[in-house]
């Protein structure tokens, strides 16, 4: 919240000619905030109450009181995702996780590896060559933009199977790097560079999943890849 005073709080003076005083407000204002039975009482009408202490009886007003109190409540977070409600109080399971170097082609064995991972899940046979492009895609996303093609920078993969979804955690350490919302690529607009050469591979990305998320933090960035298991082919 955000409190707003004119001088005629603040340069009070009680019975001892002591000012109320800055100091005295802001630790007033945090004894109010850490005290959680005095939460539901207005701020304003908090430190009318508390000059009227401080000055005690008789006190005779120097200046205008004036008190002004803006109060902001937090936003509600985002609507969930159609796959976050289809997954609401299901266990995720850590199917497998392994590391590859960044190099060129290893995006292929990254694909393979997490196909032989999801055998043993009921992802249909036309939704595992969606979730093969894609985790190709991404690998080679992560190998050249995260990494630069770093041989000491491995990009990092994790296969999470819950009752009904996949998940693809894809790491790698560019963290600095912003990814653009993917875009639907036109052919003419680029050759007219009116639009970027390159997209194509997050466009591809996103509609080869059901869900796809990004993560960073002070050194990692992570794309997160999520199939249904119940559901057929997508246009």
């Amino acid at each position: 919240g955000l409190v707003l005073y004119s001088d005629g709080l603040v340069e009070a003076h009680n019975l001892e000619g002591e000012m109320f005083g800055f100091p005295h407000l802001r630790q007033l204002l945090a004894a109010k905030k850490d005290q959680s039975k005095r939460l539901a009482e207005p701020i304003a009408q908090f430190l009318i109450e508390e000059l009227a202490s401080y000055t005690g009886p008789g006190w005779e007003q120097e200046d205008d009181v004036t008190l002004v109190t803006l109060e902001y409540l937090a936003a509600e977070g985002p609507a969930l995702s159609a796959v976050e409600q289809a997954t609401a109080g299901e266990t995720w399971n850590l199917l497998a996780e392994f590391s590859l170097p960044s190099e060129p082609g290893n995006e292929l064995q990254a694909m393979e590896e997490v196909a032989l991972i999801v055998q043993t899940t009921p992802l249909p046979k036309e939704r595992l060559e969606r979730l093969k492009t894609a985790v190709a895609e991404t690998t080679m996303n992560a190998m050249e933009h995260g990494n630069r093609y770093r041989d000491d920078l491995p990009v990092d993969i994790e296969v999470w199977a819950s009752q009904s979804a996949l998940k693809v955690l894809i790491t790698d350490h560019g963290a600095n790097q912003v990814i653009p919302e993917p875009e639907a690529p036109d052919l003419e607009a680029k050759l007219a560079g009116l639009q970027s050469p390159r997209g194509w591979g997050l466009f591809l990305i996103k509609n080869m999943v059901d869900e796809m998320n990004v993560y960073t933090d002070e050194i990692h960035h992570t794309v997160e890849l999520i199939f249904k298991l119940d559901e057929g082919d997508r246009a």
